[in-house]
């Protein structure tokens, strides 16, 4: 067997090894489909999930049958960051919920790069105005991932869902202030 097959191998029982024994974080599901409609942008995946969910709670609220995000009328309250600026400026913490190996984007709406940004998983990775997360596989339940928003000032955050099929739907989360606008 050449070697750079042999390594390859090699890197991908390690790889599986390393995400396959807590019965909370299994291996990663496999890649997402060519011609995928999902955006490009950091991504988080199984290993970077804190746990896992039979259901989503009811202070949540399911989205595109894939994500589940804080309900509507819940207002996240944000903390100042001592190091951030612009939209880092602010951060509300909430755990994103995923359904078992999904693997979804979550992206800010157009116009919104000046005011927001999103992250889940990794805390080196810069929060981005668009974000992949892979869900651990499984035969139901939900990955769970420590992250957030960050805003510039409180706003009604909108945040569209892009599934692997191409289904889109957004959500509205209250940072600081209350949704006023349907669907927040």
């Amino acid at each position: 067997m050449p070697i750079v097959r042999r390594m390859i191998v090699l890197l991908l029982m390690a790889g599986a090894a390393g995400c396959g024994d807590d019965p909370g974080i299994l291996n990663p599901p496999p890649s997402v489909p060519p011609g995928s409609p999902l955006t490009v942008g950091p991504v988080t995946g199984c290993p970077d999930a804190i746990g896992r969910e039979d259901e989503p709670g009811g202070t949540y609220r399911v989205v595109a049958d894939v994500v589940a995000v804080p309900a509507p009328g819940q207002v996240l309250e944000p903390a100042e960051q001592t190091s951030g600026e612009g939209p880092t400026r602010l951060f509300a913490k909430w755990g994103l919920l995923v359904r078992s190996g999904v693997t979804a984007d979550l992206s800010l709406l157009p116009g919104w790069a000046d005011r927001a940004r999103l992250s889940w998983g990794d805390t080196d990775v810069e929060p981005a105005t668009a974000v992949r997360v892979i869900a651990c596989p499984g035969d139901g339940g939900w990955s769970v991932f420590a992250g957030g928003t960050w805003v510039i000032e409180p706003d009604c955050v909108p945040i569209r869902i892009t599934t692997a099929n191409g289904e889109e739907a957004t959500a509205e989360l209250s940072i600081g202030t209350p949704c006023s606008r349907p669907g927040g």
